[in-house]
């Protein structure tokens, strides 16, 4: 993961980075970035899977997200999240422990 100083960066590479166009102060809708069309298919499958489910962290982020802005509009956004969390896990060479929510 040296080629990628931060999680930003590969987030950039893989087309999941959040938009940036802004007009008079108003967030306007764009389509997402061509980037590796491999990553992006197989973090949409776990985003998928993870939806499925109420009761684990990520789960929680889609519903509320999903309430908000749509659910297609939430799955995109956890699939950044998604990649994130295996960049460090990746970085820092640990596995991945949910956290639970006290």
């Amino acid at each position: 993961m040296e080629q990628f100083p931060t999680s930003k960066h590969l987030a950039a590479w893989a087309g999941l980075s959040p938009g940036n166009y802004e007009s008079a102060g108003k967030r306007k809708s764009t389509r997402t970035l061509r980037g590796n069309p491999h990553i992006k298919s197989a973090l949409c499958e776990a985003a998928w899977a993870v939806s499925r489910s109420r009761n684990k962290r990520l789960g929680i982020k889609y519903w509320s997200l999903a309430a908000r802005r749509g659910k297609k509009k939430a799955l995109v956004a956890i699939r950044h999240r998604m990649l994130t969390i295996v960049y460090h896990m990746l970085q820092n060479k640990e596995p991945y422990y949910e956290l639970t929510s006290n």
